[in-house]
């Protein structure tokens, strides 16, 4: 049996401690959490790294089997982590959400051959769950016209400055997306869309926001389009995000001062939350992951769910996909465990 040893980058954060909540009630890991500043705890080891500081990694991965960062926003942040992690043959799981970021980690494994570790980068809300939902909902789909992802948080989550400033991210700016068999150029925050979620989430308008999805999908899916919205349960904040779009600023710098004003709203809403996938081709079918509440801690859900199996010496190697890196009955289960509810549909 390999080592049981886990070390997660960037535990003091927000999702970093979601994920140790996680992975302590779920799994039998041999955890060890990292700051960039010593910390104490009686519920894991402890050790100081700091991801632009190689020589610290490298003492910190010592020993260890998988290696889980959730430090962010992953915009700012180096490879070094990854490109560690291929070289010791260590497993690699990160949590980003950045497009540019999933892509250079991709790109370090497409220079390697005969892999023994498992690279997972992106093992969070998107693109791993968005994925594997999309899969679940196309089985034995060819090819599809379209997948249209959709995220609901609920504003009584996470409003740490890391998270908002990954979500301001494309506030304004460019990128592109797969719309009709082509590449379209289009502005984070616009192209407003309804998308209606299982109770008790409801209806919910959401925004073009860039996500790895973009790039990936297409090609992953052989779909025609491929689009991903977030929308706020703030109706206010929408249309604030929206405003400021047009301005073209980078307002990722102000995710501080935007973390203060969602401080007075902290009192209105709920803490219920979903995604949900719909794809088109043979038929149009919809797969939603819904929580009653703590829905935050759906992004952690597949980074620890991909500890466990690897724990369990699952022979997963390389670039794990992300379409069906679980079937749709062990997803359900996983749900289950953590009070989720998986929902699967035709449209």
């Amino acid at each position: 049996m390999s080592s049981r040893k886990v070390l997660v980058i960037g535990g003091t954060g927000y999702f970093g401690r979601l994920l140790i909540d996680d992975l302590l009630r779920n799994t039998d890991c041999d955890l060890t959490v990292s700051s960039r500043n010593c910390i104490s705890s009686n519920r894991y080891e402890t050790v100081v790294a700091d991801l632009w500081d190689p020589d610290s990694l490298e003492r910190a991965l010592t020993g260890m089997n998988i290696v889980i960062c959730t430090a962010g926003p992953f915009q700012r942040l180096p490879s070094t982590l990854a490109e560690l992690c291929l070289r010791g043959g260590i497993h690699y799981i990160d949590l980003a959400d950045d497009r540019g970021f999933v892509q250079r980690v991709r790109s370090l494994v497409t220079q390697r051959e005969n892999l023994t570790n498992a690279v997972c980068t992106g093992w969070s809300t998107v693109p791993a769950l968005s994925g594997l939902l999309a899969g679940i909902a196309s089985d034995r789909m060819k090819s599809l016209h379209s997948v249209h992802i959709h995220l609901a948080p609920g504003n009584r989550g996470a409003r740490q400055t890391g998270t908002i400033a990954s979500l301001m991210h494309s506030v304004g700016q460019s990128f592109l997306i797969w719309r009709d068999e082509k590449p379209e150029r289009v502005v984070g925050w616009s192209d407003p869309r309804d998308f209606v979620f299982p109770s008790p989430v409801g209806k919910r308008r959401g925004y073009l926001v860039d996500v790895p999805d973009h790039e990936i999908f297409p090609r992953l899916f052989a779909a025609d389009t491929v689009e991903f919205r977030v929308g706020s349960e703030l109706k206010i904040l929408n249309r604030c995000l929206s405003l400021l779009r047009r301005t073209r600023l980078n307002w990722a710098s102000w995710s501080s001062l935007l973390q203060r004003g969602l401080g007075l709203f902290g009192w209105m809403g709920h803490d219920w939350g979903a995604i949900g996938v719909e794809v088109s081709g043979a038929v149009r079918r919809r797969a939603y992951i819904v929580a009653d509440s703590r829905a935050e801690r759906i992004a952690v859900l597949p980074a620890s769910v991909m500890a466990a199996r690897l724990l369990a010496d699952v022979p997963y190697r390389g670039l794990v996909s992300y379409r069906d890196w679980l079937s749709g009955e062990q997803l359900r289960a996983e749900c289950e465990k953590r009070g989720f509810r998986l929902v699967v549909e035709d449209a």
